[in-house]
């Protein structure tokens, strides 16, 4: 497996919306293998083929499966989905906000609104249609990796963006001033 380059916005792949996967060859099986390891070594919960300078509509995401993540996350914990051509067919009412983060910017966080819970329908890594529900952070994770399908960042959507150290350095002046 190889470790991909992730791409940043001023690559203008990051901005087109991404092809319909049609072959799932060998070809397809070792990007989804290197997606894998990329998101893996880079510490992320999701990675969609944009990111990674590939035109395909494919995402792959793992929830943290570290100490106390199962109580967080329950079943989600470490369970690793790979989804291919994925379209949200349902969504809650309920939306709610949240910090996100992103592969692709990195030093950036920003809140965004989304669907507290959604139904995703696709196809696995052999072609074979597949039908998901998520909520809480999973749901968040396939919202934001569809976005990156259709050119779509979180900072276009964010009622906030900021950089973490800014955010410390404005705590520690408000913690002096008291």
């Amino acid at each position: 497996m190889t470790i991909l380059s992730i791409i940043q916005p001023d690559n203008p792949l990051l901005r087109r919306q991404a092809r319909r996967v049609t072959d799932f060859s060998g070809d397809l099986q070792a990007l989804i293998d290197d997606m894998i390891a990329t998101m893996t070594a880079a510490q992320g919960v999701g990675l969609a083929g944009p990111q990674v300078a590939q035109s395909k509509r494919i995402i792959v995401a793992r929830l943290p499966a570290d100490e106390g993540s199962a109580a967080e996350y329950g079943e989600d914990a470490g369970k690793l989905y790979i989804v291919a051509n994925p379209r949200v067919v349902w969504r809650s009412e309920n939306k709610v906000s949240g910090v996100e983060g992103c592969l692709s910017l990195p030093g950036l966080l920003g809140d965004v609104e989304r669907f507290e819970s959604i139904e995703i329908t696709g196809q696995d890594r052999q072609g074979k249609p597949i039908r998901l529900s998520a909520s809480g952070w999973l749901a968040r994770v396939f919202q934001h990796e569809i976005d990156h399908l259709d050119g779509i960042l979180y900072i276009d959507i964010a009622t906030a963006v900021w950089r973490p150290e800014e955010a410390d350095s404005l705590a520690g002046e408000v913690s002096e001033a008291q």
